[in-house]
Parts: C-alpha cells; structure tokens; sequence
C-alpha cells in the first residue's frame, strides 16, 4: 500500500499520523510540517500515530532520529503509537534520546491522555 503522512494540530498537541509503506520522502514531508507547527505555533507535544503505517524501513528509524536530535530542545512531551513489536523497536532507536518519550501500543486514547498531561 502506498504510504501517507498528514500533520496537524489538535488542541496543543502536534499530530503526526503515518499511513501504510514510509519513504525518505514521506518522512521528510511529516518532519517540515512538524518544523512549521513548531515555528508557529506554541506548542511542544507531538504525538506520532504509526497505527496504520507498515514496519519502517531502519534507515527511517535513524532519520527519525537524527531530526529528534534537532528538535528536542523544543519538545516538552512526544509519543508514538504502535501496532506491535517491530514498529516499537524502530520508534524506540528514533527517540532513544529524547527527553520525555513513551511508546504506546494499540492505544491512541492513552497516548492522547498522556501527553495532555
């Protein structure tokens, strides 16, 4: 399934929603989106819905990280939401050094409550 990112902003928090097969593209789109709410918004809490997006590539994962590594300074709060194991294990090596990151899996209402907190 071809992949889709889409960015926006609920309340105060940033969400990032990926759907179906990530490309360096696809990433690179979510990542300018969450730059420009950053920019111009006062919020400081992302939360990434991977619910419906396939095991990313681990290239990704480092991408992933790599750009945490640049915004973490204004990042209160992030979270990733997870179908299983795979897609955590990417999220865990993409935040590995973020400062207030937890992964949920299945669980996008508990993630919401979290990072609102």
């Amino acid at each position: 399934m071809a992949g889709s990112v889409q960015v926006e902003l609920k309340g105060s928090v940033i969400v990032a929603t990926f759907i179906g097969e990530m490309n360096k593209g696809l990433v690179k789109e979510a990542q300018d989106d969450i730059v420009r709410y950053l920019s111009e918004t006062d919020s400081s809490k992302i939360l990434y819905n991977t619910l419906e997006m396939a095991v990313p590539a681990m290239v990704l994962a480092f991408d992933m990280k790599a750009f945490d590594d640049k915004i973490r300074h204004k990042i209160k709060k992030s979270a990733t939401v997870v179908p299983g194991a795979g897609t955590a294990f990417k999220a865990t090596i993409s935040f590995v050094l973020a400062n207030n990151h937890k992964i949920f899996y299945n669980d996008l209402q508990e993630a919401v409550d979290w990072i609102k907190s």
